[in-house]
């Protein structure tokens, strides 16, 4: 029997079209059925838990360990070798982690607790001087409480603990089951924590290799050019979440011990606690500071309104200190936004993650962007078109910048080629 001719050619197109009808049945199957594959994927994210907490922790550890790394080989210079120089800059690194911990723990908490403890009575004295305050002002436009009381009110009322009896009685036939349900997921993620931890050390050691293993596979897959951009996009990524994680938490950091500072000297109650929320929401670019202050002024209005109006105020004075001056200062240009796209990426990722996409929506935007901008750049440089965004702005209204407008007149896009 005499052989068919082998096409390369053919065989390859065959190839490729089977991949695609591949790939478009497990996209249909997927797409078919969306919550065993949610859940598939929820159970896979629980797998790897502990590693995401041990990636996390130690991502956040390494600028620590870099810069004991640094110092150690500015005191050491060529007489301690490389694996030595690692080991005692991890030790730094965690001994100077447990060391802000065993700080935060011992200063901190402590007078959070108590503030807690003192608050509880005056928001319960509060509340029950609320009754008085309605009576004065159905005193004051003469309502009929009798009335009210016999009618509408005792009837909302009554249904109101028939509802709550029946709740409780519920959640008694479920108490125990939650119990034991909330101390296994307790149980739980203190042990993925430990194993985070322990992971974060295996990392941090090794992050070297772990690096070179992952270039290696990629361009073992990839072509080189496209190998070439995805570390040219990793290394960007980094940089802008470096900076605006680090510089935003030195940040938070000066902007709560500043308020502390003025709440001690002002003798304002609450100071450690009402500086922590600060602190903590100032993370949080734009909306933080506003999600701190309005709970903490609240609360300063229960116990005394003319602090409360004051608070706010020194509120609004640090806030305008930190966007004006500290905050720029610390994280510069990080992630080159504008202030509208870093509310439109707060805004957005809030949405889709919840407080998580709070805080890292700014640097995940960031990288977004500078990739539609360098892709959009490319293309105009194989147009042989200008790439400077002030040549496409229209003659009549130009750009204003920040500094002022720019230094000579820019031409049109069509006869202009240059680089932003």
């Amino acid at each position: 029997m005499k052989k068919l001719p082998l096409n390369r050619e053919y065989l390859t197109i065959a190839l490729y079209a089977f991949l695609v009808v591949i790939v478009s049945a497990l996209c249909i199957l997927a797409v078919t059925n969306s919550n065993a594959v949610l859940t598939m994927i929820g159970q896979f994210l629980t797998i790897l838990t502990p590693f995401i907490w041990g990636a996390c922790l130690a991502y956040v550890l390494n600028p620590i360990l870099k810069t004991g790394e640094k110092i150690l080989d500015a005191i050491f210079r060529e007489h301690l070798s490389r694996r030595w120089k690692r080991t005692i800059g991890m030790l730094m690194t965690y001994l100077f982690a447990i060391t802000l911990l065993a700080i935060l723990l011992q200063i901190i908490l402590p007078q959070i607790i108590d503030s807690i403890k003192n608050l509880i009575p005056q928001i319960t004295a509060w509340i029950n001087t609320l009754p008085v305050i309605f009576n004065d002002l159905a005193t004051r436009y003469e309502l009929d409480i009798n009335q009210l009381t016999q009618t509408q009110t005792i009837t909302m009322i009554w249904n109101n603990v028939q509802t709550t009896i029946t709740n409780f009685i519920s959640d008694l036939t479920t108490l125990i089951p939650r119990l034991f349900q909330l101390t296994t997921s307790l149980v739980g993620t203190l042990l993925n924590i430990l194993i985070g931890i322990i992971l974060s050390v295996y990392l941090l050691a090794s992050k070297e290799l772990f690096y070179a293993h992952a270039k290696k596979l990629g361009y073992a897959l990839f072509p080189k050019n496209l190998m070439d951009k995805l570390l040219e996009i990793t290394h960007t990524s980094n940089d802008i979440f470096t900076g605006f994680i680090v510089g935003k938490i030195v940040d938070s950091t000066i902007i709560g011990v500043l308020c502390f500072i003025v709440m001690a000297l002002f003798d304002w109650p609450y100071a450690m606690l009402i500086s922590v929320i600060v602190g903590v929401t100032n993370v949080i670019p734009y909306f933080g500071p506003f999600i701190g202050a309005i709970p903490s002024i609240l609360l300063l209005l229960i116990i005394d309104p003319r602090t409360a109006v004051m608070f706010g105020i020194f509120v609004l004075i640090l806030q305008q200190l930190d966007g004006n001056v500290i905050g720029p200062k610390i994280l510069g240009d990080s992630t080159g936004l504008s202030a509208f796209w870093v509310v439109f990426s707060i805004t957005l990722f809030s949405a889709i993650m919840g407080p998580i996409g709070m805080l890292i929506g700014v640097p995940t935007f960031a990288v977004i962007y500078s990739l539609i901008r360098d892709f959009a750049e490319w293309r105009l440089k194989r147009k042989n078109m200008a790439t400077s965004t002030d040549a496409y702005a229209s003659p009549a209204h130009a750009i204003i910048h920040k500094e002022g407008p720019p230094s000579r007149p820019m031409k049109p896009a069509s006869s202009e080629k240059t680089d932003e």
